[in-house]
């Protein structure tokens, strides 16, 4: 915070990425559970109304969820790891879906198979990519099921196709999916070119835009405890807790703003 404070004072600005599940809302059992509260989206609306700052929520969700979720004015909104991207209510990068989602469609009938009459998995049809979570289902039967999905995924074309895992997850997305290639993207198109990248993230696809945020000099902060997070320069406990040093972190911008 003391760096960013200096940063501020000398009339600096913000780029503040932010991811949504496990970062800003603790993992809820479904993705359809993972509600934003009334003082989330106060939170957010508040930092990307402040001078200096452009916020972005980046989220392995898709765009149309983030929609419905964070209906905030000025907030710049990235689903699918950055495959689809609104600013300012316009579209400024789509997926080509009339080529992505039939691969996706023939995924979703082949995974659907797999789980099928299997209790503890779900699958989630993000549109331009589909996941299966097995996180509820007997350890040996997801392994087995996981297995099973992940040599489907396996036939597609590596160059337009990307595989992600997780604890008991399988994606299947198009190539550009990557929050670190999407930060990459951004900072080209950022509203402040000389500003400081922040990234907060919980997971292994966060990891991934860690290293692109140092070395575009910024600080990558890791958020709670399911992943090791190497790349973090810092480290905050909990969802809550980060909300806390977001709070903290408009107090150190009004400071500047008082001067």
């Amino acid at each position: 915070m003391e760096r960013i404070r200096r940063h501020l004072q000398a009339n600096g600005s913000l780029t503040l990425f932010l991811d949504y599940d496990g970062t800003l809302v603790p993992i809820a059992p479904t993705p359809a559970e993972a509600q934003p509260d009334a003082a989330l989206v106060s939170l957010l609306t508040d930092l990307a109304q402040a001078p200096g700052f452009d916020t972005i929520i980046l989220s392995g969700r898709s765009l149309s969820s983030l929609q419905a979720f964070l209906p905030v004015p000025g907030l710049t909104l990235a689903g699918t790891y950055g495959v689809e991207i609104q600013r300012d209510g316009q579209m400024v990068r789509g997926g080509a879906p009339g080529q992505i989602r039939p691969v996706i469609m023939q995924v979703k009938e082949e995974w659907d198979r797999a789980i099928e009459k299997r209790d503890g998995f779900l699958l989630e049809d993000k549109g331009l990519a589909i996941a299966l979570h097995a996180r509820w289902a007997d350890p040996g039967q997801a392994a087995s099921v996981l297995e099973r999905a992940r040599v489907v995924a396996a036939a597609l074309p590596a160059d337009r196709f990307r595989i992600l895992g997780g604890d008991r997850f399988l994606e299947v997305a198009p190539a550009n999916a990557h929050k670190g290639q999407t930060v990459d993207w951004l900072l080209a198109r950022s509203r402040f070119p000389k500003a400081l990248p922040v990234y907060c993230g919980d997971d292994d696809k966060d990891e991934e835009a860690f290293g692109v945020i140092r070395r575009h000099g910024g600080i990558p902060i890791g958020v709670g405890t399911r992943f090791p997070l190497a790349l973090a320069l810092e480290h905050v406990p909990s969802p809550d807790a980060l909300r806390d040093w977001l709070r903290a972190l408009l107090e150190v911008h009004d400071e500047r703003s008082s001067v």
